[in-house]
C-alpha cells in the first residue's frame, strides 16, 4: 500500500510540474542586427509557433504553455523593421503581433543562459518599392456630384489625381485606378490595389450639398462604426455602384480584426495630417477626419483615406477646385503627407 501511494504522488507531483505554465518576463528589442527578444524565466524553452500574412505583413508568434508578465506589453516602435507589436494574454498561452515594414525578412532560434527566443530581422527598404494607389471617384457614365455651374465631380478629381500621381512618380510606384475618363465599380478599385500590392490607398472626391453653403475639406477612413453625418456622406458615395448597376456588399473584408484596427489608426493620422495641413495652405475650412463604412476603402488590405476636396455645390470652393493652379496645391499637399507617411 505504502509503495503504491509513493508511486501515485509520484505521477501526481510530475504532472503538476509539466503542466505548470512557463513565466514570460518581457520583450525587449535590440539594434545591431535588429532583433526582438523574449525573456523567459527559467530554464526550460517554451514551444512556439509562428504564420505570416503577407498582405498585412502581420507576424503572430503563439507561445502555449505560458503566462505573460507584468512587463509582458504592446509597443509602439515605428522603427525601420517593425512598426507596432501588440500582446495578447489567452488561457494557458501568449500570442505576440508583430506588425513589419515592407521587405523585411525574419528567423527565430532559441537562445539559452538565460533561455530566450530571438527574432533577427532582415532587409533593406527603397523608396520606390513602395506603392500608392490613387482612386480618382467616379468617371464616365457616373459624374459623381454635379455642383455649382455644372461643374462634374468626376472632371475636377481626375485632374488633381494626375497631379498628384506626377508628384509621387519620384519616390513612389503609382497605381492608377482610372486612367481615362471611363467608369470603374467600386468592387474593382480596391481589387486593382491588393493586385498591385499597394501600401496605401488614396481615394479623391469633391463634396457637395442641396444648400450649397457647405464648404471645406475632410478625410473618412473605413470604419464598421460612424456618425450619422459620416454615415450619409458614405452612403451618397456609396449610392453610385448601385446606380450604375453594382452591388458592392460582396466585397471581402479580409483582414483580421488586429490588421482592420491598425489600417484605422494608421488612416487616422494620415487622415489628421492631411486635414490640418490642407486646410492651412488652401486657406479652407477643415471639416476634420471621420469613419464611415465606404465601400471604395473597406475593401483594400491597407491604410486608406477618401478626402473629399472642398464642396463643388458651394461657388467659393469650386472657385479653387476648378483651377489647375490650386489642383497642383492639392495634390503637393497630399504627397507631402505621404512622404512623411512613410520616411
Amino acid at each position: 500500500m505504502k509503495r503504491h501511494l509513493v508511486f501515485l504522488l509520484t505521477i501526481l507531483l510530475y504532472t503538476l510540474s509539466f503542466s505548470q505554465l512557463i513565466n514570460l518576463k518581457g520583450i525587449r528589442f535590440n539594434g545591431n542586427p535588429p532583433q526582438m527578444v523574449i525573456d523567459v524565466d527559467g530554464a526550460i524553452k517554451p514551444r512556439f509557433s509562428i504564420d505570416y500574412d503577407e498582405a498585412s505583413r502581420l507576424l503572430f508568434i503563439e507561445l502555449p504553455g505560458t503566462e505573460a508578465g507584468d512587463n509582458f506589453k504592446s509597443r509602439v516602435l515605428n522603427g525601420n523593421y517593425i512598426e507596432k507589436v501588440s500582446v495578447v494574454k489567452y488561457s494557458n498561452s501568449t500570442g505576440v503581433f508583430a506588425f513589419l515594414n515592407k521587405n523585411v525578412n525574419f528567423k527565430t532560434s532559441y537562445r539559452t543562459d538565460p533561455v530566450r527566443v530571438v527574432m533577427d530581422f532582415s532587409g533593406k527598404v527603397n523608396k520606390k518599392e513602395y506603392t500608392i494607389v490613387i482612386d480618382a471617384g467616379h468617371g464616365g457614365k457616373d459624374p459623381g456630384a454635379v455642383g455649382f455651374n455644372k461643374y462634374h465631380e468626376k472632371d475636377i478629381v481626375f485632374s488633381v489625381a494626375n497631379y498628384l500621381r506626377n508628384e509621387l512618380l519620384r519616390d513612389f510606384n503609382v497605381i492608377m485606378t482610372r486612367s481615362t475618363d471611363n467608369f470603374v465599380s467600386l468592387a474593382q478599385r480596391p481589387r486593382k490595389g491588393n493586385n498591385s500590392k499597394g501600401d496605401m490607398f488614396i481615394s479623391i472626391h469633391a463634396n457637395a450639398d442641396k444648400s450649397g453653403k457647405g464648404s471645406g475639406f475632410e478625410a473618412f477612413y473605413f470604419s464598421k462604426k460612424s456618425s450619422p453625418y459620416a454615415e450619409r456622406v458614405a452612403s451618397f458615395e456609396n449610392s453610385f455602384g448601385a446606380k450604375y448597376g453594382e452591388d458592392s456588399g460582396d466585397i471581402a473584408q479580409i483582414m483580421g480584426e488586429l490588421a482592420y484596427k491598425k489600417n484605422q489608426e494608421e488612416s487616422i493620422k494620415l487622415g489628421e495630417n492631411l486635414a490640418s495641413t490642407y486646410s492651412k495652405k488652401l486657406k479652407m475650412k477643415n471639416r476634420g477626419v471621420h469613419g464611415a463604412n465606404f465601400a471604395v476603402l473597406r475593401g483594400f488590405d491597407g491604410p486608406g483615406v477618401l478626402l473629399e476636396l472642398g464642396f463643388i455645390s458651394n461657388k467659393y470652393d469650386v472657385w479653387k477646385l476648378k483651377q489647375s493652379k490650386y489642383q497642383r496645391l492639392m495634390a503637393k499637399d497630399i504627397a507631402d503627407n505621404i512622404r512623411k507617411y512613410f520616411y
